[in-house]
């Protein structure tokens, strides 16, 4: 059994178990009497020309254990938006990550910029559950997902106000996007990492890209180091990229994702 594959059967069992403890019809009246003003990602695609940054806080992973011992969620979140960032994304999965739901509501309250919600969603309960939580954008990751799944999960998204980030990471899973994509408010992503082997290769983006579907903003993710990744892939048609340890790991990263939008961009620092 590979790394994927555990964490998709606990996430199940998880799921399971927060059902049992906060049922959906609560979840529902919960998001009814939620005041969330959403903020678009896809609009800063489409209204602005450059190459976006999509940060990410991550305090952990399977491959790489802890990234940041002292690690503030929210902290980390007011650097990204120093630095530029288009939209933050927050892993929120526990178990593996060492992510927590919280930190993504801490996030929404202090940022303008949309939020995404990044865990292993296998279940329409933790669609309402990231409504409920303010998240802009939920990933759902077309490897653990079924084609009917996906687009279930992508108009229920819509249906609650969030835009979807569909992750693919091989040619065979555009066979799981739903007809009408390019009607929904999708964004591609092409996942570098191998999720079997948790290898990475920026060609998987590269190979990837002629085959999408036209008309969706499309980002590259994992893998992502410097500015002459990012230029490659802005080169290629890439609205932009979704950086987590990279940025994780650096001492100022307000200034570092300033440096890496600025040489991407061709922005000359007044």
């Amino acid at each position: 059994m590979n790394i994927l594959d555990k964490i998709v059967r606990h996430k199940k069992e998880e799921v399971e178990q927060k059902k049992e403890k906060t049922p959906l019809g609560q979840l529902r009246f919960e998001f009814m009497n939620a005041n969330y003003k959403h903020a678009s990602l896809i609009d800063r695609f489409l209204t602005n020309g450059d190459f976006h940054f999509i940060c990410e806080v991550k305090k952990a992973s399977p491959s790489a254990g802890i990234i940041k011992s002292d690690f503030d969620p929210v902290d980390q979140a007011l650097e990204y938006f120093k630095g530029g960032a288009s939209a933050v994304s927050v892993l929120t999965d526990e178990r593996f990550f060492q992510g927590n739901l919280n930190y993504l509501r801490m996030i929404k309250k202090t940022l303008p910029i949309p939020v995404l919600r990044k865990d292993f969603i296998i279940d329409t309960y933790q669609i309402m559950e990231s409504a409920v939580a303010g998240a802009d954008i939920i990933l759902l990751i077309a490897r653990i997902l079924t084609r009917d799944q996906l687009k279930i999960f992508t108009l229920l998204a819509a249906r609650l106000g969030m835009e979807v980030l569909i992750e693919l990471n091989d040619p065979e899973e555009l066979d799981k996007l739903p007809l009408n994509v390019v009607d929904l408010p999708v964004i591609l992503g092409i996942n570098n990492r191998d999720l079997s082997t948790f290898e990475v290769s920026l060609d998987n983006s590269l190979r990837m890209l002629p085959d999408l579907p036209g008309g969706i903003p499309v980002i590259s993710e994992s893998g992502i180091r410097s500015h002459r990744d990012c230029k490659l892939l802005k080169d290629n048609g890439f609205h932009g990229a979704l950086i987590g340890e990279g940025l994780m790991r650096q001492e100022n990263p307000s200034a570092y994702l300033n440096k890496l939008r600025e040489a991407t961009n061709g922005i000359h620092p007044s």
